[in-house]
């Protein structure tokens, strides 16, 4: 009987054994990846105090950086949100929704669900309790359980439209939506700036003319951001420089602007294979931006 009790306690020593030790392994990977986390945010954190400073521009070689083995470092890279859609800037008065369904009937939605998507935009942030034709006000949304909405106010972020009655069909027809909107530039789409999916979904340039437009304002470097980049005195310069005409040149002139500076961050840190991103949209405060100088007007990390 002595021998059974004692493999018996044998075993459970060991298995008690195993599972403390798998206990402590993995309290021992989780204090090192949350060291390996801060690392690698104190990295971006230096990037982004970097990249903060005006006088850095893009391709600037401080806009990386590495200890000796290449372990530890960050990398930076600015952008310039003017380039992107603020939907409240047509949704406003003057009221051009109609540039708003536009865009989602090139992303593929028919145009009544293009109609509903923009005329509920407009309803979300206009005071008013009268609905729009297609739109959607508080007892729209009380239906749906969402009691308190719309607030009657400007959109805050792009996440903000997901909350639309009526919004879930551009979401599906287009999945990366939120690259080409911001509420951190209030005025038209920056031609400057723009990307090529709003130069060409938005704004109305073909594909070649879009690449032709930001090879030639990117300046010899082929660099966005530099000092040698095209300087343009108004959008009639600019529509003449793309070759826009006729009906093409109307909807450019109703959707873009050659105007606008606010400083986009993305400084990515990292350590022995972990990854922390910190993103800070920044106004330039230069006399072409009316916002506030130097205000940090959005921070997400992830």
């Amino acid at each position: 009987m002595a021998l059974p009790m004692v493999l018996w306690t044998i075993a459970l020593l060991g298995g008690i054994t195993i599972l403390l030790a798998g206990i402590i392994s993995g309290w021992t990977d989780e204090e090192t990846r949350a060291g390996k986390l801060l690392r690698a945010r104190e990295q971006a954190l230096s990037g982004l105090a970097v990249a903060m400073n005006p006088s850095v521009s893009p391709g600037d070689p401080l806009l990386r950086g590495s200890n000796t083995d290449g372990s530890e470092g960050y990398s930076v890279v600015l952008s310039d949100d003017s380039g992107l859609i603020n939907p409240n800037a047509f949704l406003k008065d003057p009221d051009r929704r109609d540039l708003l369904k536009r865009l989602f009937i090139v992303w593929g939605l028919k145009p009544e669900k293009a109609d509903t998507a923009a005329d509920s935009l407009y309803d979300w942030q206009n005071p008013s309790p009268f609905r729009s034709l297609h739109g959607a006000k508080a007892q729209d949304y009380e239906a749906a359980g969402r009691a308190g909405l719309p607030p009657g106010a400007p959109f805050t972020s792009p996440e903000e439209m997901t909350l639309v009655l009526g919004f879930d069909p551009v979401a599906e027809a287009k999945p990366d939506w939120q690259h080409f909107f911001t509420t951190s530039w209030q005025g038209k789409v920056n031609l400057l700036h723009a990307p090529k999916e709003v130069l060409v979904d938005f704004v109305g340039l073909t594909p070649t003319q879009a690449d032709a437009w930001i090879t030639l304002r990117n300046g010899k470097d082929g660099i966005e951001g530099t000092p040698d980049d095209l300087k343009v005195k108004d959008q009639s310069q600019a529509a003449a420089l793309i070759g826009a005409g006729g009906g093409q040149k109307t909807v450019l002139e109703a959707t873009s602007d050659v105007t606008g500076s606010v400083r986009k961050i993305e400084s990515t840190g990292f350590c022995n294979g972990v990854k922390r991103i910190i993103t800070v949209v920044v106004a330039s405060g230069t006399q072409e931006n009316p916002q506030s100088s130097a205000s940090v007007l959005g921070w997400s990390e992830r």
